[in-house]
């Protein structure tokens, strides 16, 4: 293949880094415990605790899409829905793997502006129904930078998670791109 053009579809495009692989490397030598009881997991997730100034669990992911269904799940129940932009990634490249891996939680897509969802399109999709019939939304989630290429300004940000937390609702954000 001689085309050098660079892919930006999706996290799978393209090797790993230099320096990811140098640890890897590094750890592959020698005899651990498996399965996270590690001193390269333990060391890892230590450094995100430190990170972000938290006491949290780490999971690691393969991929986005593992990393998004993982997240999703856990915020959500199966009579639960996810709102998402009617471009989001979640939506049209992860192949149903977040109603799948949290048992059914349907993705609602909302009208966007540029890729952006925006408080007033996200109150529409939460609030246009309340009967029982309907997948309780529970999830907002959020793609920086979207997948046409805008990026959500500060301001918007804060008014959306405002918009979120006025409707009890949690804010997820993809980093897909």
């Amino acid at each position: 293949m001689t085309d050098k053009s660079q892919q930006f579809a999706s996290d799978n495009y393209s090797g790993i880094c230099p320096e990811a692989w140098a640890a890897m490397e590094k750890a592959n030598h020698g005899h651990d415990r498996a399965y996270g009881d590690d001193q390269w997991t333990e060391r890892a997730s230590e450094y995100f605790r430190k990170l972000f100034e938290t006491d949290c669990e780490v999971f690691f992911a393969f991929n986005g899409t593992a990393a998004n269904s993982l997240a999703l799940a856990s915020l959500c129940q199966s009579y639960h829905s996810v709102i998402c932009s009617e471009t989001a990634h979640v939506e049209t490249d992860e192949c149903g793997a977040p109603e799948f891996f949290s048992n059914g939680s349907k993705l609602l897509t909302a009208p966007s502006v540029n890729g952006k969802l925006t408080p007033q399109s996200i109150r529409e999709v939460a609030l246009k129904r309340q009967d029982i019939h309907y997948p309780k939304p529970r999830v907002v989630t959020l793609t920086q930078a979207t997948e046409v290429g805008t990026v959500y300004r500060p301001d918007e940000l804060k008014a959306i998670s405002a918009t979120c937390k006025e409707l009890g609702l949690n804010l997820h954000m993809d980093g897909a791109r």
